[in-house]
């Protein structure tokens, strides 16, 4: 797959957007991931760009020339600490409780990723062109390669040799491709309630269980709701502002089915990057050999009451070759229901590294 990609980049002008739109559509109709593990420098390469940050941290990371990620940074430990938020497409709001304890041995870094919040979200519309061409520049520029290359980014702009990353929900997948494709510079894991997406299809699909969970007068909302949030030819004909609406959306549900209070705010929600992340997954994936390849140390948490199941937790954490389980009294957000803990776990996971 690695050397066809790299024919096609090879080739010259508009043949090689046609060639990527066949590529790439062909990939998104038959299910397959656009995103492939091992190739984020490769694509960083082929998209003209490079792995260095332009410039040092100021009051956001300028990642690339067009991209800047909002940013908080608070603590002044001798470790650097990065959180990689969920979703996807849904930003970090305030500072979890257990980050705030952490702060007090750990620098520790929040950031919007790119399309997200209020960093920069590079398409106001899709681009022109067909759906295939669509869907290949909206996944290049915010799909899963451009969002690991931003935490390697933000790692060298930090001038760190290695990061502590905490990844939560979708998050958690996220900071373990990083560490996967980029192996001696995670310092360490810790990884509450991961999205169990490292293999697609999965038993434990978040839909279905949101669904289960519903009141019965919610569920034709839902699905009606479902028709149109995986119809990604209609959506890439919405704006940015309609889409993150649309996606955001989600969270209502969520919270209706997990008995929690109805969130405030759906529009700040990615709109595109919720789209590019779907294309990056695709509908089918196994990403079990690549993240093998991880050598950091890593304790995975899971919340008793969480809608995802215990098992889901414990076999993403099987996968992983030096990873521990703890079980917490929480639900889906144990950075905030479990705070100790979730702190405590920081500490473990930092420990096994020495």
């Amino acid at each position: 797959m690695k050397k066809r990609l790299t024919l096609i980049l090879a080739s010259a002008g508009g043949a090689v957007v046609v060639a990527l739109g066949l590529f790439f559509g062909f990939r998104w109709l038959t299910g397959r991931a656009m995103f492939e593990p091992g190739t984020v420098a490769e694509r960083t390469r082929a998209a003209g760009e490079t792995l260095d940050p332009l410039g040092k941290p100021a009051d956001r990371f300028r990642v690339t020339e067009h991209i800047e990620l909002a940013r908080d940074t608070f603590g002044s430990g001798a470790e650097h600490l990065l959180f990689v938020h969920g979703g996807p497409g849904f930003p970090t709001r305030g500072r979890p409780r257990a980050l705030e304890i952490a702060s007090r041995e750990y620098t520790v870094h929040l950031y919007d990723q790119r399309g997200v919040g209020n960093s920069t979200r590079p398409f106001a519309r899709a681009p022109e062109g067909s759906f295939y061409k669509q869907l290949v520049a909206v996944e290049s520029k915010l799909g899963l390669a451009a969002q690991i290359a931003d935490i390697e980014r933000i790692r060298r702009s930090l001038e760190r040799e290695r990061l502590v990353l905490v990844g939560h929900s979708f998050g958690a997948l996220v900071a373990a491709l990083y560490a996967a494709e980029f192996p001696d510079r995670v310092r360490a894991l810790v990884l509450v309630s991961p999205a169990p997406l490292h293999v697609m299809p999965s038993d434990a699909d978040l839909f279905r269980l949101v669904r289960d969970r519903l009141p019965g007068a919610d569920r034709a909302a839902f699905d009606e709701y479902m028709q149109s949030y995986f119809d990604l030819p209609a959506a890439m004909a919405l704006d940015e502002g309609a889409l993150s609406r649309r996606y955001g959306q989600f969270r209502s549900f969520y919270a209706r089915a997990a008995g929690m209070a109805a969130p405030e705010n759906d529009g700040d929600a990615g709109g595109f990057m919720t789209l590019a992340t779907y294309a990056s997954l695709g509908r089918r994936h196994d990403w079990r050999g690549a993240l093998r390849r991880i050598t950091a140390p890593a304790v995975v948490i899971h919340g008793r009451s969480d809608l995802t199941p215990e098992s889901a937790t414990r076999d993403f954490a099987s996968i992983l070759p030096r990873a521990e389980v703890l079980v917490v009294d929480a639900a889906h957000f144990a950075l905030d229901e479990a705070a100790e803990p979730v702190a405590a776990a920081i500490d473990r996971a930092v420990g096994m590294a020495r």
